[in-house]
């Protein structure tokens, strides 16, 4: 008897655990949209894909916004790697990734990822 009563407790456990990890990874994949007007300022391997952006605390102010990661089918429909779209004026749907990073000391710093999902010029 007290060994079903532990199987019981055992496997109570197992599933409270694999309703933890689940959930976890539901919140891990969040991921938050925003749309933007921007000028694109170049490419660069290093830095990926610049835009201007207006600055949050002035408006007057131009902030530089990179985005590492793009869709096959932004690029398919701009060429963002040519200069020749250097000035022009976008309209920028992206996703915000967060993602963690462990160093080799078991410290995690959270970094966001920018993927630019969708773009219109204007």
């Amino acid at each position: 008897m007290k060994n079903k009563h532990f199987l019981v407790f055992v496997f109570s456990i197992m599933a409270f655990n694999v309703n933890a990890i689940i959930e976890n990874k539901k919140v891990s994949k969040a991921q938050e949209t925003v749309t933007i007007d921007a000028t694109f300022d170049g490419y660069d391997e290093e830095d990926g894909y610049a835009f201007l952006v207006k600055g949050e605390d002035d408006e007057e102010d131009e902030d530089i916004m990179y985005f590492y990661e793009v869709t096959d089918e932004v690029l398919a429909s701009v060429n963002l790697k040519s200069d020749e779209m250097i000035g022009e004026r976008f309209q920028i749907t992206y996703k915000i990734e967060t993602f963690e990073e462990e160093d080799e000391y078991g410290y995690k710093e959270t970094y966001e990822k920018y993927i630019i999902i969708k773009i219109k010029r204007m």
